[in-house]
């Protein structure tokens, strides 16, 4: 009879044991696909470039706004989506012609620095920007 407890008690330590690792395994995926592509934020160009491009918006959302100067409104309004861990392409429609598309790649080569290239060619280089106000959930 103590057996056959001790053997039950057994049995219920495996099973807490594979479900607690189950469950921390589902938190870490949930965690890992949540968290933000490296390339979203707020980016200004380090220098001028070839489209006159002097800000890059990239939203966690998938949506991104290439601003330049003069302009309040962005002068292309782009869909992103990840292509590597630090490389995402960006689909993009001039806003004053929509039937006028371009996709772009955009890597982040260390951190805070990132890269504008079309076709393999090199448009120019974006630093990112701090935050004015750090997210508060409190």
């Amino acid at each position: 009879m103590m057996l056959k407890n001790f053997s039950n008690y057994l049995k219920t330590i495996h099973q807490l044991k594979a479900s607690a690792l189950y469950f921390i395994l589902g938190i870490s995926f949930i965690l890992t696909a949540c968290s933000p592509h490296p390339g979203a934020g707020k980016w200004k160009a380090d220098a001028s470039n070839s489209l006159n491009v002097t800000t890059i918006n990239i939203i966690f959302e998938g949506h991104a706004d290439f601003y330049t100067d003069g302009k309040e409104e962005s002068v292309r309004r782009c869909f992103w989506s990840a292509v590597a861990k630090q490389t995402m392409s960006l689909q993009c429609v001039y806003s004053e012609n929509t039937d006028k598309k371009v996709t772009y790649q955009f890597k982040v080569i260390e951190k805070g620095h990132a890269e504008l290239s079309q076709d393999g060619q090199l448009i120019g280089l974006f630093s990112l920007q701090k935050p004015e106000k750090e997210a508060s959930f409190w």
